[in-house]
């Protein structure tokens, strides 16, 4: 069964000095599978000021539910696709430990018939002079 993952804007902070320009937005990411959920907290800072933005959104849209699907865009743009899926790995590996599912095992050369690694050479004793 495939992971469904969701992201809810947990807090906003914004410049009340610049028109409220949101500075920072901590975002929660939901992954559900099955009837497990799990979730992670992470956060994106938004360099700059209201001046260097083209698209400026007022607080008060971005207060509203489809304001929060704008944050949310903000913050994966901001976080790149590969943090997206990194932070995604994680809310997964907790799914999966929860299920005891194994995702990976190790197995050491000693359990193998791998021939022998070189001995290393120890360093010089470098006692008192």
């Amino acid at each position: 069964m495939a992971t469904t993952f969701a992201y809810k804007v947990k807090s906003l902070k914004t410049d009340p000095n610049d028109d409220n320009y949101v500075k920072e937005a901590t975002v929660e990411i939901f992954g559900t599978e099955g009837s497990v959920t799990k979730s992670l907290s992470c956060h994106c800072v938004f360099p700059g000021n209201k001046a260097g933005v083209t698209d400026f959104k007022s607080f008060d849209d971005l207060k509203k539910a489809e304001g929060e699907a704008t944050i949310v865009d903000w913050v994966k743009a901001g976080w790149t696709d590969y943090k997206v899926k990194k932070l995604e790995g994680f809310v997964q590996s907790a799914i999966d430990k929860h299920n005891e599912k194994v995702t990976e095992t190790e197995v050491e050369s000693k359990d193998t018939s791998y021939s022998a690694a070189p001995t290393v050479t120890p360093d010089a004793d470098s006692g008192p002079e």
